[in-house]
């Protein structure tokens, strides 16, 4: 396995990015699946967290056919954006390999 100049730092802050996302997924899945007029402060907060990609979505969302416009696919949708991004910051600032240290 290949170790990197920066590995450690960039999983610890992928998996520190990646847990707030889920937390405020799950946070908002809750509220909306158990509160009968929910008004989230998380989804906004997961909407601000997951910023550039969660702004992209939420204001591409009304391209979204009415029959599956649903509060529930969308915070889905936005915690698998910070998904998506707390894997890109892994791979951006993990940097590069250490050398003599290969396959």
């Amino acid at each position: 396995m290949r170790r990197y100049r920066n590995g450690k730092v960039a999983a610890v802050l992928a998996v520190v990015y990646a847990a707030l996302v889920l937390v405020l997924g799950v946070i908002s899945l809750v509220i909306l699946l158990t509160v009968r007029d929910p008004i989230l402060l998380t989804g906004v907060a997961l909407i601000a967290v997951t910023f550039p990609l969660g702004w992209l979505i939420w204001w591409g969302w009304h391209l979204v056919p009415p029959q599956i416009e649903n509060p529930v696919l969308l915070t889905v949708v936005l915690a698998g954006a910070g998904l998506l991004q707390a894997w890109l910051i892994w791979r951006i600032f993990r940097g590069r390999p250490v050398p003599g240290d290969g396959l």
